[in-house]
């Protein structure tokens, strides 16, 4: 991992994951909040999930992005719930 994808972890106190493989207006699971080290092994198991920065553009272009996130500002998040997979673990930070 480099440094500055570590650094973008470090410097998230926390990390709202949640499983949307439901319809679009149900959840089976709340949200909840994981550690970053959990994300981390997470990550580095492979398993299959989708990083979801909430991040707004000046935040993005200061900290840099984690690679493979997308990213949707925390404004534009209701709106563009529709443009983000369904059958996919979320993970949002």
């Amino acid at each position: 991992m480099t440094r500055k994808f570590l650094l973008v972890f470090v410097t998230l106190a926390a990390v709202v994951i949640g499983n949307l493989a439901v319809a679009e207006k149900e959840q089976t699971e709340r949200p909840k909040r994981i550690a970053i080290s959990e994300l981390k092994k997470k990550l580095d198991s492979g398993e299959k999930l989708l990083l979801v920065d909430v991040r707004e553009d000046w935040e993005l272009k200061e900290d840099g992005a984690i690679p493979g996130a997308i990213h949707i500002p925390v404004a534009e998040l209701d709106k563009r719930m529709k443009d983000i997979p369904k059958d996919i673990q979320l993970i949002f930070y």
